[in-house]
């Protein structure tokens, strides 16, 4: 579904179910990319809805093939090259939370740890930092141990582009669609109206993703 298709049929739920219903391109870039950020935490986990002695995300990234599957446009990969001095990467410049990290001449991989646990890898004996790598996230970056590791392999969710329904204006100061100033989503149709729900409750109508599956399809249909 291109964004032009995205606008359309909220234009077309919004004046069927809001009076006086309209809802202008640039509040329709607005409200899709505040709920295109808000389906996107929903996938990452929520750590807001986080219980105390219940540390469950309401959906675990990482731990559901469905999931992953919505998330896949938005899985890359980089390589970085950690300062020989201190160990440290910075994150990439549309980095979101990570997937998998490894060793870039072959793929072991380079665990996770929290600050409070680094002395005890540290000093281990059993697993030394040499052959077992860590890292550490903090505000600069990632911080690889040992800190001369050399480059590593990151796999990472990303930032999504912005959806962007772009346009000139005619004559009469109407908005018309132009493609070349545009950008479509990257989502699959099932994410992007799950996306289209949340976009639609911003603009002050609540429908259920059924309910808006079935407005899609009448439009596909020719319905009314």
């Amino acid at each position: 579904m291109d964004v032009n298709q995205v606008y359309e049929l909220m234009l077309d739920i919004i004046a069927k179910n809001k009076q006086q219903g309209y809802l202008s391109p640039d509040e329709f870039n607005r409200y899709i990319n505040q709920a295109q950020r808000s389906y996107l935490d929903y996938l990452l986990g929520e750590y807001q809805k986080y219980m105390v002695q219940r540390p469950i995300a309401v959906v675990q990234f990482g731990e559901n093939q469905r999931i992953r599957q919505s998330l896949a446009p938005l899985i890359y990969g980089a390589i970085l090259s950690p300062n020989a001095g201190t160990g440290i990467a910075a994150f990439p410049s549309d980095y979101e939370q990570v997937d998998a990290m490894w060793g870039a001449g072959n793929y072991y991989n380079i665990r996770f740890v929290q600050q409070d646990r680094l002395s005890s890898y540290l000093n281990s004996r059993i697993d030394p930092i040499a052959t077992n790598p860590i890292y550490l996230i903090q505000h600069e970056g990632f911080h690889f141990f040992p800190q001369n590791l050399g480059n590593t392999r990151l796999s990472y969710v990303r930032t999504p582009p912005s959806i962007i329904w772009g346009y000139d204006e005619d004559a009469n100061s109407i908005p018309v669609y132009n493609a070349s100033k545009s950008q479509n989503p990257i989502w699959s149709e099932t994410d992007i109206l799950q996306i289209i729900v949340r976009a639609l409750q911003f603009a002050g109508v609540s429908l259920s993703f059924g309910v808006v599956l079935q407005y899609s399809n009448d439009v596909k249909n020719g319905g009314q």
